[in-house]
C-alpha cells in the first residue's frame, strides 16, 4: 500500500512532495487510519441499523455498548498491524518485543475504548443522536488521541532502534 502511496505523491508538484516527505509518519498515520475508522465505523453501524431499537426498549442502550466493544476490537487489530508495519515502521523482531507491542498498543487504546462506549452509550443509546454523525465525531477525537499514545509509549523509538536506523 505504501508503494501505492509513494507512486502517487511522486507525481505531485515537488513543494508537495516535500511537504508529505517532511511529515509522513503523520501522513500515514492519518490515512491508515481513515481506513481504521472505516473499519470501526462499518463495524459498529452494521449492527446497529440491523437492530429493531424500538423492539429492544432498554437494552438498545447496552446493545449500543456491545456494538461499539466489537467494533474496537476489530479497529484496533486493524490498526496494529499497520502502525506497526507502515507508520511506525516497528523494527522489534523477537516474539518478546512484538508482544510487548500488541500489549502495549491494546493497553493504550482502552482509553479509546471507554470514550467510545461512554459517547455511543450516551449520544446514541440513552439520547438517541444520530448513530453516523456520533460515531464519526467519536472516532475524530479517538484518531487524535491514539496517535499520541501510539507515538509516545507504543512505537516510541529508543537509542537501539534509531542507532539500527541510521546504519541502513
Amino acid at each position: 500500500m505504501n508503494r501505492l502511496i509513494l507512486w502517487f505523491v511522486k507525481l505531485m508538484p515537488k513543494p508537495i512532495q516535500n511537504i508529505y516527505f517532511k511529515y509522513e509518519e503523520i501522513w500515514l498515520y492519518l490515512f491508515y487510519g481513515a481506513l481504521t475508522t472505516l473499519v470501526s465505523m462499518i463495524t459498529k453501524l452494521v449492527p446497529l441499523y440491523l437492530a429493531d431499537e424500538a423492539a429492544m426498549g432498554d437494552f438498545y442502550t447496552v446493545y449500543s455498548g456491545l456494538c461499539s466493544t466489537f467494533s474496537w476490537i476489530c479497529a484496533v487489530t486493524f490498526a496494529f498491524f499497520t502502525n506497526r508495519a507502515y507508520v511506525f515502521k516497528s523494527t522489534a523482531n523477537t516474539r518478546k518485543e512484538f508482544w510487548k507491542e500488541f500489549m502495549n498498543f491494546y493497553a493504550g487504546r482502552l482509553l479509546s475504548w471507554i470514550i467510545d462506549v461512554g459517547i455511543t452509550m450516551i449520544f446514541i443509546g440513552w439520547l438517541r443522536w444520530s448513530e453516523f454523525w456520533v460515531t464519526l465525531a467519536a472516532q475524530i477525537i479517538i484518531l487524535v488521541i491514539n496517535y499520541v499514545i501510539s507515538k509516545l509509549f507504543v512505537f516510541r523509538k529508543t537509542e537501539s532502534t534509531e542507532a539500527a536506523a541510521k546504519k541502513e
